[in-house]
């Protein structure tokens, strides 16, 4: 079996995903100062994956985008700890056969609300 992928969300998903694998291990600040001296606690962008999904999560039901809900859900958590992935969400939106999302339109959908916010934490810790 052949997959068959469109150019233009798969290539939007790889660069995101090399945006999260560039910006999520490093420390997140809040307000003037950086949050990692927090009582000693290191905060980094990975810290916040799970918050990440969750609100791609609620932009989908508050959009009443249920295929992008069930596609999340299925995409979007590791099946051995159902912990969320950033990383596993795109790399397989950037493998997922074109027919299937497109007919759904859920790849345009997951990428500009990931889009907005991995390119916001980019530009703020980058």
């Amino acid at each position: 079996m052949q997959i068959v992928v469109t150019e233009a969300w798969s290539s939007d998903a790889l660069e995101l995903l090399d945006i999260w694998q560039r910006v999520s291990s490093r420390h997140v600040s809040l307000g003037t100062s950086c949050a990692c001296g927090i009582g000693g606690v290191t905060l980094q962008l990975q810290d916040f994956e799970q918050d990440i999904v969750d609100y791609v999560i609620g932009q989908a039901e508050r959009n009443k985008r249920v295929e992008v809900i069930a596609y999340l859900k299925d995409n979007a958590f590791k099946p051995e700890s159902g912990q969320a992935s950033v990383a596993m969400l795109l790399t397989n939106l950037s493998r997922a056969p074109a027919t299937r999302l497109e007919e759904a339109d859920i790849p345009p959908f997951v990428l500009e609300k990931l889009g907005k916010t991995l390119r916001s934490f980019a530009r703020l810790h980058g």
